[in-house]
């Protein structure tokens, strides 16, 4: 007779998940809530601030990063409307919300690849690889820039579908409901990591520039909790 390994107890209870306006201000820096009014609890923000917050300084900021690269910028426009209108009061089904929010998140996403750190890395890579193989020091080269520059492409465009399409399904459920515990359970302090690293680009997340994202953003959320609770 065999017996089953016992599981612990506390095992099997349910993950405790940070509430959404914890992890936004651990994302952001602002653990003690400094920065968003009074130093609110989750429980007393209503969900409306996290609306104000996406179509104020966080369609801002992406907006300013989209620019820059030239990128379309009418999925983020469609999707700053949308949350201005669910700020207002607006109830916004769920298939209005997967409609804009994936197209978006996919391309925050792109942006916030680490598209040179990922390329340098494969290129050194695959070239002491073709080194190893015994080809010359120029085709190792030419060789390591094909593989990296195609390698990168693929994980880029992966990275971002995966994490779009995630998220959009985690968010869509959420804003369509107005339900802060399940924004919470769909990690927002992750995507607020993105926003950042979008508008950073090759500095990184701890360059002057995603200091400067994760000032405007505790700012703009400061004024959507004194919006949403005035």
């Amino acid at each position: 007779m065999t017996t089953e390994p016992r599981i612990p107890q506390e095992a099997l209870q349910p993950m405790s998940v940070p509430s959404w306006l914890d992890q936004v201000r651990e994302a952001l820096g602002d653990p003690a809530g400094g920065h968003d009014g009074l130093g609110h609890s989750a429980a007393e923000v209503p969900f409306a601030a996290v609306h104000h917050w996406h179509a104020g300084a966080v369609a801002d900021l992406i907006g300013e990063a989209v620019a820059r690269h030239g990128v379309d910028a009418a999925p983020h426009d469609d999707l700053c409307a949308v949350h201005a209108r669910a700020a207002a009061g607006e109830p916004i089904g769920e298939g209005v919300w997967s409609a804009v929010l994936e197209p978006a998140l996919r391309e925050v996403y792109r942006l916030a690849y680490p598209r040179e750190q990922v390329l340098a890395r494969a290129s050194v890579a695959a070239a002491s690889f073709a080194r190893s193989r015994g080809w010359s020091e120029d085709e190792a080269e030419r060789y390591g820039e094909t593989y990296a520059r195609m390698n990168t492409e693929v994980s880029e465009r992966v990275h971002a579908e995966a994490n779009a399409i995630a998220n959009a399904a985690a968010y869509t459920v959420a804003f369509a409901a107005g339900d802060a515990e399940a924004y919470a359970r769909a990690w927002p302090f992750a995507v607020v990591q993105a926003w950042i690293a979008a508008y950073a680009g090759p500095a990184g997340t701890d360059g002057p520039a995603a200091q400067e994202a994760r000032v405007r953003l505790r700012d703009g959320l400061a004024d959507a909790v004194r919006r949403a609770t005035a």
